[in-house]
């Protein structure tokens, strides 16, 4: 009885350990495909998904010839980058012979030492090889070095349109310019490729986990800049700013009619292939669109616009000056210094002609019934920031823009004085994207084209669809002030410069300006900003083009605007005229 006992006892224990070694499998059964069952078939995805991003090629970039033709700017080349599983390497003399000789300056030359590691299994031997160059170290054959493909930027003109353009840095993001601006759009979306792989990772047979998304290619841009235009606008511009030994300057451009930007460029500049070089990263930036300073006397066809739109003055209206005005405590003077004009009568178009500050203060007197008050000055800024824009940003398709400053008859700055010194340029600043697409539409009838440097996107067939010019307002000015202007205008260059244009309709303004240091909250005494405005018309009168030069001029040989801008303006507009095929009247 006692053997059987035990026997039954020995066997009711093995029986509990059973079903107890049952109830834990069970437990933890439970545990992973109920408690845990999302955390353990994520780490069995991750063990048998393999998942694969695939890299969509970034947009291109096309500008347009004299015939209109499409030709590229800004391309991609596949490029290579050489690297080494050092645990595979057999020869490190022989891969570093040969990386050297075969990629050369692209070589990373100390991570040569890492070749003998045994810990390492990826180390980088040479970045962005061209393709006849992988070639090489394909046909090498040489143990443990590999290639892997990418994309680099290729721009096809050199330098032609940098700060426009911007580059795109080694982490494939754009920086500056229209490679930055519309780095989203360019860049595309990549695109998945993901199977369910053995141990192996050999594919197995398509499954509910099997995805396959295609990349989206980035979308290629046709510019409104004209190759030519572009390449004449910035040999003017350094060969202008050469000859009065300035460093710095920029020169914009502009359709009239439509808004389309024709040239834009600055100096300094830089190369957008070679951009690690650039010291200074101001030669990144352009400052068309983001430097604000005070234009000047260019500013008095705006004022002038203005009392025409008003109806205040027409083209004959007389004007007889007397040198220097006094507002409130400030005695205001003609930038020439002296009184050879004082107690003479001269008409509107001789304002602009001799560049008359008392002219054009003149002017806004007229709207205040005599005075510069609130109402005149309330009247200024709404043709100044409502209708021109100043003070606001314009939208083109650029990185950085800035505003300006102008100043309300609301703020305590929006004095008397101030709005005097603001009827021929000084104190208010603006940009020069925003000068010339203010004068555009003063001189092209009262639109206000939103500029662009963008007239379409070419698909992959090569068809371009372009877009529409984006109309702010067509009640700027009137009809008849813009043609008014226009003439004015045209006469007041042709009286300065009677030959200058070769008989071509040509009308202009120049301006110079103080420039102010921020630093010393004073304006310099041995710098100042010249600028030239102007537009270029049919034998009709009618203006096919506007361009602005800006110049920063240290010399004393003259004012600036006179002779630093509009030499490089002159150049430009005769140039430009010949290229249009524009009829004399």
């Amino acid at each position: 009885m006692t053997n059987q006992s035990e026997q039954l006892s020995r066997a009711s224990r093995l029986t509990l350990g059973l079903f107890l070694i049952l109830a834990i499998f069970l437990v933890r059964l439970f545990y992973i495909q109920v408690i845990s069952h999302e955390e353990f078939l994520a780490k069995a995805n991750q063990m048998q998904i393999s998942k694969r991003t695939i890299n969509p090629e970034r947009g291109q970039i096309y500008t347009k010839d004299q015939n209109g033709e499409i030709v590229p700017l800004v391309l991609n080349q596949t490029v290579y980058t050489v690297f080494a599983d050092p645990t595979q390497v057999k020869s490190p003399e022989k891969v570093k012979q040969l990386v050297t000789e075969v990629a050369g300056s692209q070589v990373i030359k100390s991570n040569f030492d890492k070749l003998s590691s045994t810990s390492l299994q990826y180390v980088v031997l040479a970045r962005q090889i061209t393709h006849s160059q992988a070639e090489k170290i394909q046909e090498a054959d040489l143990a443990g070095i590999g290639l892997q493909s990418s994309s680099r930027r290729v721009y096809t003109e050199g330098k032609l349109a940098n700060q426009v353009l911007g580059f795109v840095n080694a982490d494939g993001k754009g920086q500056y310019g229209l490679e930055q601006y519309l780095n989203t759009e360019l860049s595309g979306k990549a695109g998945l490729l993901q199977s369910v792989t053995d141990v192996r990772r050999i594919p197995l047979t398509i499954g509910v986990h099997d995805v396959s998304i295609p990349a989206e290619d980035g979308t290629d841009y046709v510019l409104t800049i004209d190759r030519s235009v572009q390449a004449q606008a910035e040999a003017v511009l350094q060969e202008g700013l050469k000859n009065v030994n300035s460093d710095s300057g920029s020169i914009i451009v502009m359709n009239p009619n439509n808004g389309h930007i024709m040239a834009m460029a600055n100096y300094p500049d830089f190369d957008p292939s070679d951009y690690t070089k650039v010291t200074d990263a101001t030669a990144f930036q352009n400052h068309a669109v983001s430097y604000a300073f005070e234009p000047g006397s260019v500013m008095k066809t705006m004022t002038t616009s203005m009392s025409l739109d008003l109806g205040k003055i027409n083209p004959d209206t007389t004007f007889t000056d007397p040198n220097c005005v006094q507002i409130d405590d400030a005695k205001i003077c003609n930038a020439e210094g002296d009184e050879k004009f004082k107690g003479r009568t001269f008409t509107m178009t001789k304002v602009l002609q001799y560049s008359l500050n008392t002219g054009v203060i003149w002017q806004l007197e007229q709207i205040g019934g005599g005075d510069i008050t609130k109402g005149a000055r309330q009247t200024m800024y709404e043709y100044f920031h409502d209708k021109y824009r100043f003070g606001q940003t314009t939208g083109i398709e650029q990185p950085g823009e800035v505003k300006g400053t102008i100043f309300s008859p609301d703020n305590v700055q929006g004095n008397k004085v101030r709005y005097a010194n603001m009827t021929f340029g000084q104190g208010v600043s603006v940009t020069m994207v925003q000068m010339a697409t203010a004068f555009s539409a003063t001189v092209n009838g009262g639109t206000y084209y939103q500029p662009t440097l963008i007239e379409g996107t070419l698909d992959k067939d090569g068809k371009e669809t372009t877009r529409d010019p984006k109309i702010i307002s067509d009640t700027v000015v009137s009809d008849g002030a813009s043609r008014d202007i226009r003439k004015m205008m045209f006469e007041a260059r042709r009286g300065s410069w009677p030959t200058a244009d070769g008989g071509y309709y040509v009308g202009s303004k120049t301006g110079t300006a103080q420039i102010y240091d921020d630093t010393t909250r004073t304006y310099s005494k041995d710098r100042t900003t010249g600028t030239t405005i102007g537009f270029g018309a049919d034998k009709d009168g009618n203006a096919q083009y506007v361009i602005m030069v800006r110049i920063e001029y240290s010399g004393n040989q003259g004012f600036a605007g006179s002779v630093a801008a509009n030499p490089v303006f002159t150049k430009m507009s005769n140039w430009l005229a010949q290229y249009e095929g524009m009829t004399k009247p």
